[in-house]
């Protein structure tokens, strides 16, 4: 993960830099709209993933919490595949929380910063910035979608090799 958003900050300084001073019709309305859209792209997928973490993972958000001793290797076994699915949801979560917070952030010092015009910056550099500051946010979140079609695909590899291990198991 640290890779991946190491390489998103990377890609998105990249960008800023060659747009540096050819962003004449780059307006703040068009970097409020697309932190609008970041904001609501990232609030439904903090929402479905932490609905599907309270729902699907029951037993492995609660065994910690019961203190029950399992007995069975198997049990252990699945409760610690489901941890670490879990933790690798987490961080789709915290990805979409990061971008939350930082859209957040933008869109109420955006008004500020346009009230108080008297700050003395170079527009063409707060352009940059603001542009590798969105394409860095859209990049975050767009790895975090792309983490959970990964996740869901491997759930579904998993659950077809078992299907399929069970129909062999029984049919021998």
């Amino acid at each position: 993960m640290i890779i991946r958003l190491a390489l998103c900050l990377l890609l998105s300084s990249a960008i800023g830099y060659l747009t540096y001073g050819d962003l004449e019709k780059f307006t703040l309305d068009a970097f409020v709209d697309v932190m609008g859209v970041l904001l609501n792209v990232s609030a439904i997928v903090f929402a479905i993933i932490g609905a599907w973490i309270a729902i699907i993972y029951p037993r492995a958000l609660q065994a910690p919490i019961v203190g029950k001793r399992v007995e069975d290797a198997e049990a252990v076994v699945e409760s610690t595949r489901d941890a670490n699915y879990l933790s690798e949801l987490f961080q789709i979560v915290l990805q979409s929380a990061f971008v939350i917070i930082f859209a957040v952030a933008a869109q109420v010092a955006l008004p500020l910063f346009k009230a108080y015009s008297y700050f003395d910056v170079e527009m063409p550099l707060v352009k940059a910035l603001a542009v590798s500051f969105m394409v860095f946010l859209a990049f975050v979140q767009l790895n975090a979608i792309l983490v959970v079609v990964e996740k869901n695909f491997g759930l579904l590899l998993r659950v077809r090799r078992k299907n399929r291990d069970s129909v062999l198991d029984n049919d021998v």
